[in-house]
């Protein structure tokens, strides 16, 4: 159901439209999604704004987001073995995010916009 990949060459946003579109005129009222094409749709987002595939594809921003959310990975950081030059992103669960570049003090930062 999902065009076959070759080394980097995942679906296009109108390749999956296209799937999306032949699965819609064949399915029957409430028939979930298949797999294959929630694995399609989450492919692109990538390359593509999770709001702008779940427009395109008619989709619901909140089911995909979910789908191609990578899961929360914690690492503990001892300040004293920090590189001088990092870059550490930090995500709340509201969403908001503060990206940390260069020589600071990551500790002290993250303990502020996490208050």
């Amino acid at each position: 159901m999902v065009p076959a990949k070759k080394e980097n060459n995942h679906p296009t946003l109108e390749q999956v439209y296209k799937l999306f579109s032949a699965w819609r005129q064949t399915k029957k009222r409430r028939d979930p999604i298949p797999d294959a094409l929630w694995k399609a749709a989450v492919s692109l987002t990538g390359r593509h704004s999770i709001h702008e595939v779940a427009r395109s594809l008619h989709l619901s921003h909140r089911d995909l987001k979910v789908r191609s959310h990578t899961p929360v990975t914690f690492v503990e950081i001892d300040p004293l073995t920090v590189p001088a030059e990092c870059t550490i992103e930090i995500e709340k669960p509201s969403g908001e995010r503060m990206r940390i570049r260069g020589k600071c003090n990551v500790m002290e930062l993250a303990r502020v916009f996490l208050a």
